[in-house]
């Protein structure tokens, strides 16, 4: 008796968990620049309660992260384009009291449509990771134009033109 209400426990659990959601990798399938939302694949599978394995859904309205700050005067941006991979983080509430400011109806807790994407995880590093890891620098890089910035240099690498503004200094 005490060995079946144990696995009931054990297989509530279980079953609470599987429609847990933390963190997954995912791929960017469109990208909206105007609200900074994508719609994303998130990567693996997922276990319907009769056990059968499915592909993730498509999720849509997916804020996208960029560094920024100084009420958004100061930020990093670059270009998302569809394919380029990604971080999921699933919010413990909803989202929806955030973005816009109603109450949300909804009791949604670590759930799919809760998901904000981090650009930037891709399985295989770029080859610039571990230039600056072994030089201790930072690099900036689009295309063929990088900038690199290291302890007593800057190197700038384009097969354009350079501009570079400065204020005037006085030194009077």
């Amino acid at each position: 008796m005490i060995q079946e209400f144990t696995q009931e426990m054990k297989n509530l659990v279980e079953d609470k968990i599987r429609d847990l959601h933390t963190v997954l990798p995912g791929k960017i399938v469109s990208f909206d620049p105007a609200r900074c939302e994508a719609i994303v694949l998130p990567h693996g599978k997922y276990m319907k309660p009769n056990g059968e394995m499915i592909d993730f859904p498509k999720i849509s309205s997916v804020p996208v992260l960029f560094p920024q700050g100084a009420g958004q005067t100061a930020a990093i941006v670059w270009p998302v384009k569809e394919g380029d991979e990604c971080l999921l983080l699933f919010a413990e509430q909803t989202l929806e009291t955030w973005r816009d400011g109603t109450e949300s109806m909804t009791n949604l807790r670590f759930d799919l449509q809760n998901a904000v994407a981090i650009v930037g995880l891709f399985a295989k590093p770029s080859p610039a990771v571990n230039e600056a890891c072994s030089e201790d620098a930072l690099i900036i890089e689009k295309g063929g134009e990088r900038v690199k910035l290291a302890v007593g240099s800057i190197t700038i690498t384009s097969t354009g033109s350079v501009n570079v503004r400065a204020p005037v200094i006085n030194l009077n």
